[in-house]
């Protein structure tokens, strides 16, 4: 399985525990699905390199994008869009979903309301949009491996010979 795919999965398992109220998370919707509302629909939107970390990984910066849908028939739908919204950036805050492949935490958090469009006149929209750091690939160690040795001890620049191993600690 891909990095994204993790990735995509975590955020939806993570959004959908932190957010109770949201009926539908789901990632990259098809057009026609049936969706409840509450719903929040995201997925990645571009990408771009990160900052390589020599461990040969690709070290990339993702862009993601939400969308928050709620009937606009509902009373006070533009103030629980918002509602929703503001609660998706407290998810975000400091959120690595768990993976050791997630290099940083989401960054340039902004939410919005968004016009609809027509297919989606029904609804009140907000949109929720960050970047995150993160890495694919596989770790590579380019140094050959080293023989097993003793860790050694030395103080106040001591040479070589006058290191000495833990155990004779005092």
């Amino acid at each position: 399985m891909s990095e994204l795919t993790t990735l995509h999965e975590a955020i939806t398992r993570i959004i959908s525990e932190r957010m109770p109220r949201v009926l539908h998370v789901e990632q990259f919707p098809e057009l026609d699905a049936e969706v409840k509302t509450p719903a929040l629909l995201y997925g990645i939107t571009d990408m771009t390199l990160g900052i390589d970390r020599g461990e040969g990984k690709t070290a990339l910066i993702g862009r993601f994008q939400s969308c928050i849908l709620i009937e606009a028939d509902r009373p006070k739908a533009s103030l629980q869009a918002a509602i929703l919204a503001a609660q998706m950036t407290t998810v975000l805050k400091n959120q690595f979903w768990d993976l050791d492949f997630v290099t940083g935490p989401p960054e340039q958090v902004h939410a919005q309301p968004e016009a609809p469009t027509a297919e989606l006149e029904q609804f009140v929209m907000w949109s929720v949009q960050w970047i995150q750091p993160f890495e694919v690939g596989e770790l590579a160690w380019p140094w050959p491996d080293e023989s097993p040795g003793s860790l050694m001890f030395g103080f106040n620049d001591d040479t070589k010979d006058q290191f000495f191993p833990p155990e004779e600690l005092p």
